[in-house]
């Protein structure tokens, strides 16, 4: 596949993430159904991500580890939001953050250390 067919796959993944992390911290009744949203949407970004690195020729580099690192709290933001009681007005600029970081780290690509 194309380098851009997966960084569409990718991207398509990050709105089934946000769709279910959206879901899952409004509290509604159909908790069950965003978290699956939300699963799905990380398989399908790491799937496609790691597409992306090995059609890239870059192996495994240290922004990918970090991008897995946040994935993974990206993930368990919803989670742990619930169990700290924190408001969805403090949620929201968490999650956008975190999300910006990924997005700066994908498209730049830097060397961390």
């Amino acid at each position: 596949m194309p380098y851009t067919t997966y960084q569409i796959i990718h991207l398509i993944g990050l709105a089934a993430i946000a769709i279910g992390t959206g879901g899952m911290m409004a509290n509604g009744n159909n908790r069950k159904i965003f978290a699956i949203w939300q699963g799905v949407g990380l398989l399908v970004v790491l799937i496609a991500g790691f597409g992306m690195l090995a059609k890239g020729h870059l192996g495994f580099p240290h922004f990918a580890i970090v991008k897995t690192i946040l994935w993974v709290l990206v993930a368990a933001l919803p989670v742990i939001l619930r169990k700290l009681k924190a408001p969805l007005s403090a949620a929201i600029p968490v999650w956008l953050a975190l999300v910006g970081i990924l997005a700066w780290l994908g498209v730049t690509k830097p060397v961390l250390w």
